[in-house]
C-alpha cells in the first residue's frame, strides 16, 4: 500500500506523460521513452525507501512499549475420571486479551477493551477521552436488568476502552476487543489522510510570460507545468519523515522510544522541563500503583525507599505504629503505592516480618488525590471492627481529635498539634517524607453504600508517624547540571510538602544552601496558587518560581499551559495519574514504561530505564534531527525561490525555453536524491547549546535573501550564453541545445554544492566537515549529472549537447565565485540577524 500511495505523485505524472507522448508521437522516441520510465522507477524506489524504512523503524520502536494486564483465566485439570475448572490469575499482553477473559481494573490502567463490571470498591474512570467530562465516573456491579435512558457512557457497570482507572479498584469480564469495541469508529476518524498542498501561486505566471515571448504556447505549457512540478519539493516528506525516524532510533539506543515523531523536534526546541521526580520521598509509582501525593520513578533517586522512623506522638520509636500502617498496607494489596512496598518489606532485627494474619479485610478505602489518604477497615480477634487511616500529614491531622500516649488516649488540643507540627516539619527539612498514622475503632455498620463512610473518619485517635528515605542518584545532580548547560530550565511540580520539596532541590543544586530568603520568593505552594488563577499574577508566578509544591493534577496543568502561553516549548516529565493532565498539555510528554498505562499512553516519548540521564541525552538528538531537518527546509526553498526569479528572467528575457521539461525534471530528480544522506548529517557543537524552535519569519527572512544570490550565477550563465556562444534566436536548435546543457550543468552543480554552503554556520570543509555519508552522496550526483551531458548516448533522451569545452572553465569560475558569494552573504547575514539555521 505505501508503494502504490508513492507513485501518484505529481512529478512522476509528469514523467508519465512524457514518456507517453515519446512512444506516440512518430516517429517514436524509445531512448526518451526508456530514459523517462528509469526516472519514474527511480523516483519511486526513492521515496518508497526511505518512508518504508522510516515507517518501520518507527513501528519496531513503538511496538517496544507494552502493556500488560492481571487477568483472570478458567482453566480445566484433569484429575481421576473428571475435569475440575479452575481459575488462575495471570499477566496477559493487551493484544492476547479475548472475550471472556476477567481483567483486574487497578489504578493507573488504560481500560483494554469493552468490559462488564463484576467486582468494584470505589472504582473511578475518566472517560475524559471520548465524553470530555473532567471528573471521574463512579463504576459498580449492577444487579439485575432494570433498563433506562441514559446513554452508554453514562452505564454504570461498563468500562469502555481507552479510559481509565483513577482510584479505587474492580474487575470487568471482556465483551470486544479490538475492531469491535464501541468507539472503534471514533478511532477511524484520527486515520483519515490530510489534503494534498496547493502549487505556489507565483508558478502560474510562468505560462503567460514564457508562452508570450516564445509564442509556442503548448511548449510553453509543458514547460510551465514542468517548473512548477521542479520547484515543489516532492522529497520534503520522505526527508522530514526519514530524519525523525532517525532521531527516533537514535533515541532507541539510548533507551527513550518515541510514541510521536513530532515529539523528536520539540525535545530539541524544550526550553522549560517541568518534573515532579526531584524527591527523595516523593510517593513513588510502582509497577502501575497509585502514589500518594505524586509520581515518581527513581529518575533522580536510587529508587530504594526505606522505613526509617516509626514515631508515637512523643517522637519515641513504637512497632505498634507500624504494625497498624502494615496492616492497611497489606490490606491495599495492587492498589498500594511502592512507600507501602516499604513497609511490607521491613524486617525486625531478627529478619522477621511485622505479622498482621490475625486482621480480616473488611473494606479497603483507596487513596485519591483530594483526600491524601488511603484506609481500611479490619475486624480483629475480639470482632471489634477498625478503622486505620494512613496518609499526608495535614489531611489525617484534620481527622484526628486525640492522641495515643504512652497507651493512654490524651485530648488533642492546639499546643498538641504544633509540636507535631513543628516535628514533622523538622524531618521534611531533612528530606523525609512522612506519614501520620490513626485509628478508631468502629460499632457494627452496614458497608453496602460507599456514602456510608461519609462523617466516619472524624474524632479519630493519632497514633504516630512512620518516615522513609529514598537518596539521590549519584549523577542526579550533574544531569540537571547539563540541562542548565543546555539551556532547559527545571521546574519542580510535585504533591508534595514544600519543606520536602526544597530540602531535595537545594541537595540538587537547583536552589542555593544558603537561600532560605532566595527559595520563599522562588517557590510556591497549591493553595497559595490557587489565589491568584485567572489574574495576571499568576503568569508571573508560574515564570518565576522554580518549585510548585502541593500541586493538584489540574494546577499542574495550569503552570504548563501558562509556560507555553509565554512562549516556551514545554516538556513534562512524570508517570502518575495525576500527571496525565500536564504531559498531554505539554509540548512533549516523557513518561516510562514502568510507569501508569494512562500516564504512557498520554506521553509521546517513553524512557525504558530510570534516569535523567537519558532526558540529557534525547535533548541533544532532538537537537541534531532539528538541525538536519530545517537545513533542509531552508535548503530547498531558497533553492527553489531562487529559481523561480532565473526562470522568470529566462521567461522574459529569451525568446526560447532555457531548458527542456525533461531537463528540469532530471536536475530535480538528481538534487532529491542527493539530499536523502541529510538525516546522516553532522550539526555544529554551537547549534546544540540553545534550544531551538521554528520560526516562520526566520524562514522566510531565509530565503528572501538566499534565493536571489543564486539567482547571480544563473544570470551569469545566460549572459555567457547570450553573449560569447552567441545563441539569442530561436532558429536554432542545436545553439538552443548548447544553451539548455550548460544551464542545466551550472544549475545541478550549484544547487548541490550549496549543501554544503548552508548546512553550517562555519567556513565549509574548514571549519566544518559534513558527515562522509553526504559528502558521498552530493559528490556521487555532481559527478552523475556533470557526464551526462557527455554520454553520445544519453545525449538524444535527454535533448543535451555536447557541452563547449572553454564552459568548462566558465563552469569551474562560477562555482569558486558562487562559493565565495554565499560565504559572504552567510557572514553578513550572521552579524545582523545573530543565527543562521
Amino acid at each position: 500500500m505505501l508503494l502504490l500511495s508513492v507513485i501518484p505523485n505529481p512529478f512522476n505524472i509528469l514523467l508519465v506523460f512524457l514518456a507517453i507522448i515519446n512512444a506516440a508521437i512518430p516517429p517514436p522516441n524509445w531512448k526518451g521513452f526508456a530514459v523517462l520510465t528509469i526516472m519514474v522507477v527511480i523516483s519511486c524506489a526513492v521515496r518508497f525507501w526511505q518512508e518504508y524504512r522510516s515507517g518501520m523503524a518507527v513501528f519496531r520502536l513503538q511496538a517496544a512499549i507494552t502493556s500488560s494486564f492481571k487477568v483472570r483465566r478458567q482453566a480445566t485439570s484433569s484429575k481421576g475420571l473428571g475435569k475440575t475448572p479452575t481459575v488462575t490469575e495471570m499477566d496477559v499482553p493487551g493484544r492476547d486479551l479475548v472475550p471472556g477473559d476477567v481483567v483486574l481494573l487497578t489504578p493507573g490502567v488504560v481500560v483494554p477493551a469493552d468490559c462488564l463490571i463484576l467486582e468494584s470498591s470505589f472504582l473511578r474512570i475518566s472517560q475524559s477521552t471520548w465524553t470530555g467530562e473532567s471528573e471521574p465516573t463512579p463504576k459498580m456491579a449492577i444487579q439485575g436488568s432494570e433498563k433506562n435512558d441514559t446513554t452508554l457512557f453514562d452505564l454504570a457497570n461498563v468500562a469502555f476502552m481507552g479510559t481509565s482507572v483513577i482510584s479505587g479498584h474492580g474487575a470487568g469480564l471482556v465483551l470486544r476487543t479490538g475492531d469491535d469495541v464501541l468507539i472503534a469508529s471514533m478511532a477511524k476518524e484520527l486515520e483519515k489522510r490530510r489534503g494534498v498542498n496547493a502549487f505556489q501561486k507565483g508558478i502560474r505566471n510562468v505560462l503567460c510570460i514564457s508562452g508570450k515571448t516564445t509564442g509556442d504556447w503548448g511548449n510553453a505549457a509543458l514547460f510551465s507545468i514542468s517548473v512548477a512540478v521542479g520547484l515543489v519539493p516532492e522529497m520534503l516528506p520522505a526527508i522530514v519523515n526519514a530524519n525523525l525516524a532517525r532521531g527516533a532510533y537514535q533515541l532507541s539506543k539510548k533507551r527513550a522510544i518515541v510514541k510521536r515523531l513530532d515529539s523528536v523536534q520539540n525535545l530539541g526546541a524544550m526550553s522549560v522541563l517541568c518534573s515532579d521526580k526531584v524527591f527523595h520521598f516523593s510517593s513513588l509509582l510502582w509497577k502501575h500503583r497509585l502514589t500518594f501525593v505524586c509520581a515518581k520513578t527513581g529518575t533522580l533517586t536510587k529508587d530504594e525507599i526505606l522505613v526509617h522512623h516509626y514515631l508515637d506522638g512523643t517522637g519515641e520509636e513504637n512497632l505498634d505504629i507500624l504494625k497498624l500502617a502494615t496492616i492497611d498496607s497489606s490490606v491495599q494489596g495492587s492498589n498500594g503505592n511502592n512507600m507501602d512496598a516499604a513497609i511490607l518489606d521491613f524486617r525486625l532485627p531478627n529478619g522477621m516480618p511485622i505479622h498482621v494474619a490475625e486482621y480480616r479485610k473488611v473494606m479497603a478505602i483507596p487513596f485519591n488525590f483530594e483526600r491524601r489518604r488511603s484506609g481500611c477497615i479490619v475486624r480483629g480477634l475480639t470482632g471489634t471492627n477498625i478503622l486505620i487511616c494512613k496518609g499526608a500529614f495535614d489531611e489525617v491531622l484534620a481527622l484526628c481529635s486525640s492522641m495515643r500516649v504512652g497507651g493512654e488516649t490524651v485530648q488533642l488540643d492546639e499546643t498538641s498539634r504544633q509540636v507535631l507540627s513543628q516535628r514533622v516539619h523538622k524531618l521534611n527539612t531533612e528530606g523525609y517524607r512522612v506519614l501520620l498514622i490513626a485509628m478508631k475503632p468502629l460499632a457494627k455498620i452496614g458497608l453496602d453504600d460507599e456514602d456510608c463512610l461519609e462523617g466516619l473518619e472524624s474524632q479519630m485517635i493519632l497514633e504516630g508517624m512512620v518516615s522513609f528515605v529514598d537518596p539521590p542518584k549519584d549523577d542526579a545532580a550533574q544531569s540537571i547540571t547539563q540541562l542548565k548547560a543546555l539551556g532547559v530550565e527545571i521546574k519542580i511540580l510535585t504533591g508534595d510538602t514544600l519543606a520536602v520539596a526544597l530540602n531535595v532541590c537545594r541537595s540538587l543544586e537547583l536552589l542555593g544552601q544558603d537561600e532560605a530568603s532566595e527559595s520563599e520568593t522562588q517557590s510556591i505552594t497549591g493553595p497559595n496558587l490557587a489565589q491568584l488563577e485567572g489574574t495576571d499574577e499568576f503568569d508571573q508566578v508560574v515564570k518565576s518560581c522554580k518549585v510548585f509544591a502541593k500541586l493538584t493534577p489540574s494546577q499542574k496543568g495550569m503552570v504548563v499551559a501558562s509556560l507555553r502561553k509565554a512562549g516556551h516549548c514545554v516538556g513534562m516529565l512524570g508517570d502518575g495519574i495525576n500527571d496525565c493532565i500536564a504531559l498531554r498539555g505539554s509540548d512533549v510528554g516523557i513518561s516510562v514504561d514502568s510507569g501508569a498505562g494512562v500516564a504512557k499512553d498520554c506521553a509521546d516519548l517513553v524512557l525504558t530505564e530510570k534516569g535523567l540521564g537519558i532526558i540529557v541525552d534525547s535533548v541533544t538528538v532532538g537537537r541534531v534531527t532539528h538541525g538536519n531537518t530545517i537545513k533542509y527546509i531552508k535548503m530547498v526553498a531558497s533553492s527553489n525561490f531562487g529559481n523561480v526569479f532565473s526562470i522568470l528572467a529566462a521567461s522574459a528575457w529569451l525568446p526560447f525555453t532555457p531548458m527542456t521539461s525533461l531537463q528540469i525534471l532530471a536536475q530535480n530528480l538528481l538534487y532529491d536524491i542527493s539530499q536523502i544522506a541529510i538525516p546522516w548529517d553532522r550539526v555544529d557543537t554551537e547549534y546544540l547549546q540553545q534550544p531551538r524552535r521554528w520560526s516562520s519569519s526566520d524562514l522566510l527572512r531565509f530565503v528572501i535573501i538566499l534565493g536571489p544570490t543564486s539567482s547571480t550565477i544563473d544570470i551569469c550563465t545566460f549572459l555567457f550564453g547570450w553573449f560569447f556562444y552567441g545563441v539569442q534566436t530561436a532558429s536554432d536548435t542545436d545553439s538552443i541545445k548548447l544553451f539548455q546543457t550548460h544551464w542545466f550543468l551550472q544549475g545541478l552543480l550549484t544547487q548541490t554544492l550549496i549543501v554544503h554552503l548552508l548546512r553550517t554556520a562555519n567556513i565549509p570543509f574548514l571549519q566544518s566537515r559534513a558527515a562522509p555519508v553526504l559528502i558521498i552522496s552530493t559528490v556521487s550526483i555532481m559527478t552523475i549529472g556533470f557526464i551526462l551531458p557527455w554520454i553520445p548516448a544519453l545525449r538524444p533522451a535527454f535533448s543535451f549537447a555536447q557541452p563547449a569545452p572553454s564552459f568548462v572553465g566558465f563552469l569551474a569560475a562560477e562555482l569558486l565565485v558562487y562559493c565565495l558569494e554565499v560565504q559572504l552573504v552567510k557572514m553578513v547575514y550572521i552579524r545582523i540577524f545573530g543565527s543562521w539555521l
